[in-house]
């Protein structure tokens, strides 16, 4: 979408461009092939912090947890034709669809526009329906990268936030067998559950979403590289395995 604009074009000039139609199609289509692919680091992203998490390195897991849902909430978006971007230091979003145009948004930088953007979106949607230790949980997954990202000057490791004392103590495949298998929210919005929990139920919902619009295409070398990393050191992750190919990402 901002290739639409010249670098530096005022906010007040981006606000008024109103989309052709066949502007609107062209950015429509660029969507639902985005949608895919960001979904398709979203699970990247999952599975890299889970073997992150197994062998120690506990910060940059907590940085992807948080990536894997920026990518799906960017994939929700996406397919539904919501387009979140920025010029300069201004962010906007626009649908598109023909006679639209771009309205700003109060967030700086693509990151909180499009978790906001979400958030603002779906305001009846499960993944922002609670709070996660009376933060909104759109902003504890944010806050969660921000601190390991920035604020802390001094990774973590050897030790780990409380966040993933249960991961850690439980193991990986006692884990994701149990947030697998609870239906409810009950570990979703949990501090001491949701920094995996929470990227996890997102997959599975976003997934939902985007399998119903048939955008998820994943190769067969994609297909052997997923299926290569979904295991633990007892082998392959049955429960795991089994929600991807419900997703469609395994055939």
């Amino acid at each position: 979408m901002s290739g639409l604009f010249a670098p530096h074009t005022h906010k007040t000039t981006v606000r008024s461009k109103v989309l052709t139609p066949v502007e609107a199609a062209s950015l429509s289509n660029g969507l639902r092939g985005d949608a895919g692919d960001l979904y398709y680091s979203g699970w990247i992203s999952l599975l890299d912090a889970l073997h992150g998490i197994h062998k120690g390195f506990y910060t940059w897991a907590t940085v992807k947890l948080y990536y894997s849902v920026f990518y799906v909430f960017r994939a929700s978006l996406a397919v539904d034709d919501i387009c979140a971007f920025h010029i300069d230091k201004s962010s906007f979003s626009v649908l598109a669809q023909a006679g639209q145009s771009p309205v700003s948004c109060t967030e700086r930088g693509t990151h909180k526009t499009v978790m906001k953007s979400f958030e603002r979106q779906n305001s009846g949607h499960p993944l922002v329906s609670q709070q996660i230790d009376l933060i909104d949980a759109v902003e504890w997954m944010v806050e969660r990268r921000e601190s390991a990202n920035y604020r802390d000057v001094r990774f973590s490791e050897p030790n780990h936030q409380p966040a993933l004392k249960y991961v850690i103590e439980s193991g990986l495949r006692r884990t994701l067998n149990a947030y697998l298998a609870e239906t409810s929210t009950l570990y979703v919005f949990d501090p001491d559950h949701a920094l995996v929990a929470y990227p996890l139920r997102a997959l599975q919902l976003i997934g939902n979403q985007l399998a119903s619009a048939g955008v998820i295409e994943v190769s067969k070398d994609e297909q052997e590289f997923l299926k290569s990393r979904t295991r633990d050191q007892s082998g392959n992750l049955p429960a795991l395995l089994s929600e991807m190919e419900r997703l469609t990402l395994l055939t």
